[in-house]
């Protein structure tokens, strides 16, 4: 973790603000590190697909057959937001994808 001669990054001062009154966001995710903050949106629409019948259990495997495995997204780190991938290569890697 980068530390600070400044304050204490990790102190939950630095959350107070999310129970406090002054808070007017809900069903939001903050990352609070420090001096950095960020929201995060988990739950985007990323794609759709429809049937006109009750989905088999192949069907779902091949209407998303042409949808990555994994994204690219900037992401919260210690020291402020990067570029990653979700889920990560060595997730993929174990589950043989």
């Amino acid at each position: 973790m980068p530390t600070s001669d400044d304050f204490d990054r990790h102190t939950p001062d630095h959350v107070a603000y999310l129970a406090s009154n002054l808070c007017r966001f809900t069903s939001r995710v903050f990352a609070i590190e420090g001096p950095d903050v960020a929201i995060y949106d988990p739950a985007a629409l990323v794609g759709e697909w429809k049937t006109e019948t009750q989905w088999t259990l192949s069907e779902p495997a091949q209407a998303l057959s042409n949808t990555p495995n994994q994204i690219s997204s900037r992401g919260f780190f210690p020291g402020g937001p990067v570029q990653h991938n979700r889920p990560s290569g060595r997730t993929l890697k174990s589950l043989g994808a």
